[in-house]
């Protein structure tokens, strides 16, 4: 019980003021057997349950490490439909990339600790102030017919979870080996809650901690989909629009009770090369004819 309540506590003390609501993305299928697959991208107090709509400017990463394609972005009002182009096989990253949120000022209070000035508030005078602003990553892989890793070793944001385990490929007895990463340094005695689906983002009590390598063996009770989430607040670098930034990053997983069979993929059809026209030759003659 102990161990419990200092995890939330930690876990808590480092949520933004601002924030009140999770980030996730939630593909319809995490293996598309299509050209293409559909992504629902929200914020919600309770997964997977959309409350707003997450926007912003959404990434895709090919199996090849290049740009993909996001051919679709319908922003409605509890969630964005995202259309994401798969036309070959491999494992997909589509992430949100980092979030920028608006800076709070803080007050330091008499027992030494922070709040947010409300709307309008000033604060005494002679008191301590500082500058927040809100970080936040979201992300999830998508796997057409069989998984690589290009994808998968490309971090994003400053606070970043690194799949060991094959992220489409995630079987319930087996667990999920990933590893936290903060400015691209291994993060250890850092708590990762896992949400499952139904949970409050207040549920804080399934939780694993990393070690001193920064990874943590994450196990599910059950098959289903996931969300694992991972808070920190540190100083922000040089040019940024506050003193500290507090980070958030998620990411969603499938776990299943087998491993997923593979599959072959034909590569997209090339359409062939049309050849330009030969050049205009006057005939020889008559100039009229």
């Amino acid at each position: 019980m102990k161990k419990v309540l200092i995890a939330a506590a930690l876990f808590a003390a480092l949520a933004s003021p601002a924030s009140a609501y999770t980030g996730f993305l939630l593909p319809q299928d995490f293996w598309p057997s299509g050209t293409n697959a559909s992504v629902q991208a929200s914020y919600a107090t309770q997964f997977f349950t959309p409350s707003v709509a997450l926007g912003g400017d959404f990434q895709v990463i090919q199996p090849n490490g290049q740009p993909g394609v996001l051919s679709g972005v319908d922003v409605g009002a509890n969630a964005s439909a995202l259309t994401v182009e798969t036309p070959d096989a491999g494992t997909y990253l589509l992430t949100t990339g980092e979030q920028l949120g608006r800076v709070t000022t803080l007050v330091a209070t008499p027992d030494g600790q922070w709040r947010p000035l409300g709307q309008g508030e000033t604060a005494p005078a002679g008191a301590q102030t500082n500058t927040l602003q809100t970080v936040t990553v979201s992300s999830v892989y998508l796997t057409r017919g069989a998984p690589n890793r290009t994808a998968v070793d490309h971090t994003v944001g400053r606070l970043a979870l690194h799949p060991i385990t094959d992220p489409d490929q995630i079987v319930q007895a087996d667990g999920f080996q990933v590893e936290l990463l903060f400015d691209g340094q291994p993060f250890p005695n850092m708590p990762i809650v896992v949400y499952a689906a139904g949970d409050p983002d207040t549920k804080l009590d399934r939780y694993v901690v990393t070690g001193a390598d920064g990874r943590a063996t994450i196990s599910f009770p059950q098959p289903g989909q996931y969300v694992l989430a991972v808070r920190h607040r540190a100083n922000a670098p040089a040019g940024a629009a506050a003193n500290i930034q507090s980070y958030t990053t998620t990411l969603t997983i499938d776990v299943m009770a087998a491993p997923h069979a593979l599959s072959r993929v034909e590569p997209p059809a090339r359409q062939q090369e049309r050849r330009p026209p030969p050049p205009f030759q006057r005939r020889a003659g008559r100039p009229d004819r």
